[in-house]
This record gives structure tokens, C-alpha cells and sequence, in this order.
């Protein structure tokens, strides 16, 4: 009997089915019933409508009332396009990003959501000894970050007050927002703003301000902040750098596709 290599054995038997049956819709075979599944993965029919059933629940297929049969859901099409835009976004944002840093000459980041955190993929850095950095890869809390606070201040209103009611509003610093009330007072303030700001709730010594990055459908996909050390961010700079960051944002998101009404 021959030996099973590493990657073989590493395998999931019920993630590889489920795969098999997903790979089994192409552009020549559109629609499938549960036996004809069961016969192309080699599969008992009762195995195959539990497979075919938590796919479907998930969005990953979707069955046509008319014919019974199934085809692949617009989950994969959601799931597609995040890809697409995560894979286009660091490239598409370099050279605005540069731009910032070199005008403002401090720490300029780039991130996107995963779950209940924010995620670094993108820093360039200013020529100060004294700065806020940070690392690619790393990442923090939604609600203690200007980056988080921008993403979930534009997605809609009541999938986010779902969200906040299961995601723990944990004290990072003292200055961090723990109340649920007032962090959604915070989401409104930030929303009539066009930007968001972290003033040292995830980093104590540390001032952070952020504007949301939209896909061609509108949807806050990622934000782009400024990070400053609190002695070279007074109050008075806040309404400028604001707007440097909504700007810089915005033609980001025009290059994903994004065409807002108004701007």
C-alpha cells in the first residue's frame, strides 16, 4: 500500500467532500441534483445531502425550486470579491500612501477587518525617531483603533448593533471606549466627522486618524490612518489631517471602483 505524503494526510475528509462537490460546477455543468453529486464524488446520497445542506445554509450553494437541483451560491461571489480586493489593495494603495507619509512625514497604515479585529497590511514610515509604528501582519482591537472605529462607522447601522452586542468593548488603555452606548455615540460622531479618531484608547502616548477605504459596491472593505505621538497631534491639527486622510482614502476607494453620489 502506497504511503500517504504529508499534505495528503494533513487533509480534513469532510472539508476535501465538500470541496469535491463545490469543483464539480464548471461553466458546462451549471446546475446538479443530490444523485448525480453522489455518483461524481463517490459518495453514499444521504452523505451528500448532509454535505449539500451545510453548503447551502452557508450560501455556498442554492437550490432552484423549479428543478430541485443545486447550484453554487452568491457566497462564493461575496467571498471572491473580498479576495480580489484584498489581493488588488496594497498595490492599488502604495503610491497614495507614499504620498501621505511623505507629506506628513509620520507613520501612514493600511487595514482591513478580520472578525472582531483590525488587521496591518500596509505601514510606511516617517523620519522621526520618535514615532508610532507598527508591523505588518499585527492586530488590534476594532473598537480601540481610528482604523477599526472607520470601518464599522460605515457599515450599516443595524448588522453593526448586532455586532456590538456579543463583541466585548475591553479596556486597552484608560482612555479606551468600554460603554456600548457611548461607543456608538462614538461611531455617530465619527460618521459626521468623514473620519475617525483613536486618542490614545489603544496606545497610551499615541493619537491615530483614519478614513474608511470603500469597494465598487460601497461596502468599507479597509481604512487608512495616520499615526502620530500625542505631543506632535494637538486638537488644532485634528480637522486637517481629517480631511488629508478622508482625501487620500477616498481616491483609493475611486480606484476600486468605488462612484459615491457625492463626495
Amino acid at each position: 500500500m502506497p504511503q500517504r505524503s504529508n499534505r495528503e494526510r494533513k487533509k480534513i475528509g469532510a472539508l476535501q467532500r465538500a470541496f469535491d462537490i463545490l469543483n464539480l460546477f464548471d461553466a458546462q455543468t451549471k446546475e446538479l441534483g443530490n444523485t448525480d453529486i453522489a455518483r461524481a464524488v463517490q459518495l453514499h446520497p444521504s452523505t451528500v445531502a448532509g454535505l449539500i445542506h451545510t453548503l447551502e445554509v452557508n450560501g455556498y450553494l442554492a437550490q432552484n425550486p423549479a428543478t430541485r437541483k443545486y447550484r453554487l451560491g452568491l457566497k462564493l461571489v461575496e467571498r471572491a470579491a473580498v479576495a480580489l480586493n484584498h489581493l488588488d489593495l496594497r498595490e492599488i494603495a502604495q503610491p497614495y500612501l507614499r504620498a501621505l507619509r511623505d507629506e506628513c512625514n509620520e507613520s501612514v497604515n493600511l487595514a482591513i477587518q478580520d472578525g472582531a479585529e483590525v488587521v496591518y497590511i500596509e505601514q510606511l514610515f516617517g523620519s522621526h525617531a520618535l514615532g508610532i509604528r507598527s508591523e505588518i501582519g499585527k492586530r488590534a482591537a476594532l473598537h480601540s483603533t481610528a482604523l477599526g472605529k472607520a470601518i464599522l462607522a460605515w457599515r450599516a447601522p443595524k448588522p453593526t448593533q448586532e455586532f456590538l452586542k456579543t463583541y466585548k468593548l475591553t479596556a486597552i488603555t484608560p482612555k479606551t471606549i468600554t460603554r456600548r452606548d457611548q461607543f456608538l455615540r462614538e461611531l455617530t460622531r465619527t460618521r459626521a466627522h468623514g473620519f475617525a479618531l483613536d486618542d490614545e484608547e489603544n496606545e497610551i502616548g499615541g493619537r491615530c486618524i483614519a478614513a474608511p477605504i470603500f469597494d465598487a459596491r460601497g461596502a468599507p472593505i479597509a481604512a487608512v490612518s495616520i499615526a502620530v505621538p500625542i505631543q506632535r497631534f494637538p486638537d488644532k491639527v485634528v480637522p486637517r489631517l481629517g480631511a488629508r486622510v478622508r482625501k487620500v482614502a477616498h481616491a483609493i476607494s475611486q480606484q476600486l471602483g468605488y462612484a459615491p453620489k457625492s463626495f
